[in-house]
Parts: C-alpha cells; sequence; structure tokens
C-alpha cells in the first residue's frame, strides 16, 4: 500500500485546511478579546502541525523536556 498521497495531503493541503480553521478560530475570539483562547487554538494547532509534519517529534521533546525538570527522564 502507498502512503505517498497521505504525506503529500499531510504536507500540503492538511496545512491550508487546518490554517483555515484557525484564522476563523482566531477572528470569532478576537471580537471579545478572550486572549487565553487564542493562544490554546494557536498551540493546538501547532501541535497538530507537528504531528502531520514530523510525527510529533518536537512535541515529544517538549514533553520530555518538561519532565525532566522533574527528575523523570525517558531513554
Amino acid at each position: 500500500m502507498s502512503t505517498g498521497n497521505l504525506d503529500s495531503f499531510l504536507k500540503g493541503g492538511f496545512i491550508t485546511i487546518v490554517a483555515f480553521g484557525v484564522i476563523i478560530m482566531i477572528l470569532k475570539h478576537w471580537r471579545g478579546a478572550e486572549w487565553l483562547k487564542i493562544g490554546s487554538t494557536v498551540l493546538i494547532a501547532l501541535i497538530i502541525m507537528d504531528f502531520a509534519n514530523n510525527q510529533g517529534a518536537t512535541v515529544f521533546g517538549v514533553v520530555k523536556w518538561f519532565l525532566g525538570l522533574f527528575g523523570i527522564n525517558f531513554k
């Protein structure tokens, strides 16, 4: 089974769809100056993009670093 088309979509079309959704959500929350909702929308979009582009390596790196602050280390 070839996954080339899925990979191509995740790196192109999916990013466009998510970006459009994020822009709509930001505009929706901008009027009420709901900064926490705007920030969480952007953060969730960044996490989704990381999983779509490089299998979540950046997110996992940040989680490992944060847990390392509390003495929890992964190999």
